[in-house]
């Protein structure tokens, strides 16, 4: 994902971000409000998803953005297992023994998906993807583009799953959505593979070729050696002659986020406080979503 394509004129993108539980409910949360200030993200010409922007955006892909949001409130019953909260400074120690000695950010994926196919506990791959079918609005992949995030858990690779793939949705999701040191890798045509925000938390850099891309991101991205990190990709798309607009979940979102953003208690709060930012800044939004159909009839 390193070359910029030019801009197909009058093109748009959407790219959703991963941030667990927590995260799905805070940007259904936020593209509900926009949904009702008249904003249709649906039109986008390509929908990106990675890890919880991959769940996201198979809601707004079978137009059941509503429905996700009263989900965050009622929840449907599901077999999801809510891991326990994550030792954060233990993780990172992990993972920064595990890209000791990286040559290359592919490299570095690759040793960071050794040390996450280390993990078995938890459910099975199998589990996890029944889950998600239980979970996703439909088991078939949109009729309009999506992209799903994952990441070769043995070379490094970085993929994006669509449906020309043949990988069923709620597999190529729950791969997304295989957070390492949390759970097992999710099997794809015989190969493990991890959360796509191994690489990067939004991924942004896959919308490249579109002339407006709006980011949906649960949290800022510092510089990391697994990939073009946030503020890197929109300056390289923004760089190749995309308009980019980028928001990013506020103080109130990460206070709803609490501890354990894999915790289903986030839900309800971090769905609310999704809607009141969305809210805020609907009417900017909106402007640069119809701007580009403006200036195609112009």
């Amino acid at each position: 994902m390193t070359d910029v394509a030019t801009p197909v004129p009058g093109s748009r993108a959407l790219v959703l971000g991963g941030g667990g539980v927590a995260g799905i409910a805070w940007e259904v949360g936020v593209l509900s409000a926009l949904q009702d200030a008249g904003v249709d993200l649906d039109a986008a010409d390509l929908v990106v998803g990675t890890s919880a922007g991959s769940v996201v955006g198979a809601f707004v892909r079978s137009g059941a953005v509503q429905q996700a949001y009263d989900q965050q409130h009622t929840p449907a019953p599901t077999t999801y297992e809510e891991p326990a909260a994550i030792d954060a400074e233990a993780v990172q120690q992990r993972i920064g023994a595990a890209l000791e000695g990286a040559t290359s950010e592919q490299d570095a994926r690759a040793r960071l998906g050794l040390a996450a196919q280390q993990v078995t506990g938890g459910q099975s791959d199998d589990e996890r993807t029944a889950t998600f079918s239980e979970t996703l609005p439909s088991t078939e992949w949109p009729a309009k583009p999506l992209a799903v995030t994952a990441v070769d858990a043995t070379d490094g690779t970085f993929r994006l799953l669509t449906s020309a793939d043949g990988v069923p949705l709620p597999r190529a999701v729950a791969a997304s959505c295989s957070v390492p040191f949390v759970w097992s890798p999710v099997g794809i045509e015989g190969r493990p593979y991890v959360d796509g925000g191994m690489r990067s938390g939004t991924n942004a850099d896959a919308a490249a070729g579109h002339e407006r891309v709006l980011v949906i991101a649960c949290g800022p991205e510092g510089p990391s050696p697994l990939g073009p990190w946030l503020d890197v990709a929109v300056e390289s798309l923004r760089a190749g002659g995309s308009s980019v607009e980028v928001i990013v979940a506020d103080s109130t979102a990460q206070q709803a986020f609490g501890t354990n953003s894999l915790s289903l208690a986030t839900q309800a709060p971090s769905a609310e406080a999704g809607r009141a930012q969305g809210s805020a800044v609907a009417e900017q939004v909106a402007a640069f979503w119809s701007e580009v159909v403006d200036s195609v009839v112009a």
